[in-house]
């Protein structure tokens, strides 16, 4: 009999339990997938703007990623360290120094199931995430992408919030994570000793952007020296943290415009001036040697220096002599 009942028992699992089952299995895998999301490295996957030489014009547009969420940026600008997965880290390279305009807008189409309606900002740093292949592990775990929760970024935040909000806190509390939107900040992977602030990737603040009042699109422009460089779009939507949609993929489509740096033409100048007040009847001329028959006038336009009147002359000319010649 028991042998019997459990038989039967098994075909009506198998069989009236199947829709169950299944449900359960994509309840799992939907669990799965959040998961992964929380816990995304840094990386620079498809958002590699390039490398430019600075000397000549650029440009290059990414249509097709998303950030989770629309309130990351927000979060990470208001004086408490924001969670780096709810922005998406962009890289550049400079070969020389150059005028960079970055224009970052909502993009629905950016994937299948991606939102429109992100209010963008952004932020620039000099300074890349750790790239694959990653240093030899200095601790017991195997090395990773840099992240907001391995021991060696925990023990940074807890030192951020000793020095800017509680000295005597012994955990990273009230951070979310590692991102400052408006400042330095670094992060570490799995590999990196924590305490050891120096193995950790380092972001230094160059500038930002945000779009207010409910725009869907930012630019901002900054002069940047060579280097290397990263970019962190998120949302500027704070409430957003809570609403049903602060897990859902937001599409961005941005733009990246390198041009040259202007530069500066510095001509050896002179002043020749005359006492305010002078008469126009005194006509200024030049000559090679002051003991010269032929004095030649000088026709530039005269200007006024620091209240003297006079007139400017290129500085490279051969020796020259000057008089006020009366002309009644």
């Amino acid at each position: 009999m028991k042998t019997t009942k459990k038989h039967k028992i098994g075909t009506a699992v198998a069989l009236g339990d199947l829709r169950n089952l299944v449900g359960g299995l994509l309840t799992a895998a939907a669990c799965l997938m959040a998961s992964n999301v929380a816990q995304a490295h840094i990386g620079y996957g498809g958002r590699d703007f390039g490398t430019y030489t600075g000397l000549s014009s650029g440009s290059k547009t990414i249509t097709n990623q998303t950030v989770t969420g629309n309130y990351g940026w927000a979060d990470a600008a208001d004086g408490i360290l924001g969670d780096s997965h709810r922005g998406r880290a962009f890289r550049f390279h400079l070969d020389n120094a150059a005028l960079v305009n970055l224009t970052v807008s909502a993009n629905a189409s950016a994937t299948t199931n991606s939102l429109g309606g992100l209010n963008p900002a952004f932020s620039i740093y000099s300074g890349l995430a750790a790239i694959a292949p990653f240093a030899p592990s200095q601790t017991t775990n195997a090395v990773s992408a840099d992240h907001d929760f391995g021991e060696a970024s925990v023990a940074w935040r807890t030192w951020w919030v000793q020095q800017n909000l509680n000295p005597a806190a012994t955990d990273p509390s009230p951070t979310d994570g590692s991102w400052n939107a408006l400042g330095d900040w670094k992060i570490g992977g799995d590999g990196d000793l924590p305490g050891d602030f120096a193995q950790l990737s380092s972001f230094s603040y160059k500038g930002s952007a945000a779009a207010t009042s409910g725009a869907n699109s930012v630019s901002g422009s900054i002069a940047l020296p060579a280097g290397d460089y990263t970019i962190f779009i998120g949302g500027n939507v704070l409430a957003n943290k809570t609403s049903g949609t602060a897990l859902s993929p937001y599409g961005i489509a941005a733009t990246l415009l390198v041009t040259p740096a202007p530069t500066l033409s510095i001509a050896t100048k002179v002043f020749v001036g005359w006492p305010v007040g002078t008469p126009v009847n005194w006509v200024l001329e030049s000559a090679s040697d002051i003991s010269a028959y032929n004095w030649t006038s000088v026709t530039n336009a005269p200007v006024t220096v620091d209240g003297q009147p006079g007139v400017v002359l290129d500085g490279n000319v051969s020796h020259q002599s000057f008089r006020l010649r009366y002309v009644p």
